[in-house]
């Protein structure tokens, strides 16, 4: 038990901050977690979306369509790390709600550099988009993005700049934006950042590309968070406020980068309100627009 116990909490070191699991793990805690899920309720696809083996995605379907809006689901890793596969617990809990979900694998640093990971994600939207009527069962006419920390920067980037998208000519609306500790005004002289965005040529950073009429957004972020600290959110959300859109922040105080988003998971909600604050966003979110 304790062995189980150390490992989810190794997972939990992954998720939040592309920590290698450790040896002592005799198996994937990714899979503890999410082999413990129950599947009864929706169905998953993959599909590619380019030619190299990071451009590929899964597609998390209900088994009852309700109608909901898709959401699109990017994972942090400091754009080195990151796989789908581990966030199983991301489609089992939004499917829950009524929502398809897609969670795309994107190529990664140093193969790559910014923006291509950005225009990945944009790539994935636009396949999502074409084959709906088989993913999804119907047309797909708006989604939802959803982040969390420096897949939150990605989420941002294409919510604010819509460039990425017009570039992939993606005709589905930008519903929403979800954010889990994100860095949207990144430090680029930062030794961890430099070299993933030494092309960015200032077109890095959501902050900076915020306009009237965007989306309803929800910023979530831990108060004890010292991987991306908590001014980032606090900052995001004021500009979109003074831009006269509608924004919703939710500070969890003793609550770091890692579990605010692991507590999405079933197993893990009693650890914050994360997972209850983003279902109530949801269903508020057609009376909001």
């Amino acid at each position: 038990m304790r062995k189980r116990t150390l490992c989810i909490t190794r997972l939990l070191l992954v998720l939040g901050s592309s920590l290698l699991f450790l040896s002592a793990c005799s198996f994937n805690p990714a899979d503890l977690i999410n082999g413990s899920l129950s599947e009864n309720h929706y169905t998953v696809q993959s599909l590619n979306y380019g030619k190299s083996s990071r451009q590929n995605m899964d597609i998390y379907r209900p088994n009852v369509d309700l109608g909901k809006t898709p959401i699109v689901f990017i994972y942090g890793g400091a754009w080195r790390t990151g796989a789908k596969s581990d966030y199983k617990f991301i489609g089992h809990a939004l499917t829950q709600l009524g929502h398809p979900v897609i969670i795309p694998d994107y190529q990664l640093f140093p193969a790559v550099s910014f923006p291509v990971f950005i225009d990945d994600v944009a790539k994935a939207i636009k396949a999502a988009e074409i084959k709906s009527p088989q993913l999804i069962g119907r047309p797909m006419n708006e989604f939802i993005l959803m982040g969390h920390s420096a897949g939150a920067h990605s989420a941002a980037l294409l919510f604010t700049d819509r460039r990425y998208l017009n570039k992939e000519r993606v005709k589905s609306r930008v519903a929403g934006l979800i954010a889990l500790s994100g860095p949207y005004d990144l430090t680029l002289e930062n030794p961890e950042v430099k070299d993933v965005f030494a092309n960015a040529q200032g077109r890095s950073q959501p902050i900076d590309y915020i306009r009237p009429g965007l989306a309803p957004t929800l910023l979530l972020h831990g108060g004890a968070d010292t991987r991306v600290l908590p001014y980032h959110t606090q900052t995001f959300a004021e500009a979109l406020g003074a831009k006269d859109n509608y924004v919703e922040i939710q500070m969890y105080p003793n609550i770091g980068h890692v579990i605010i988003l692991g507590a999405i998971a079933q197993p893990l909600r009693g650890r914050a309100d994360s997972f209850k604050d983003i279902a109530g966003f949801l269903s508020r979110l057609p009376s909001l627009r």
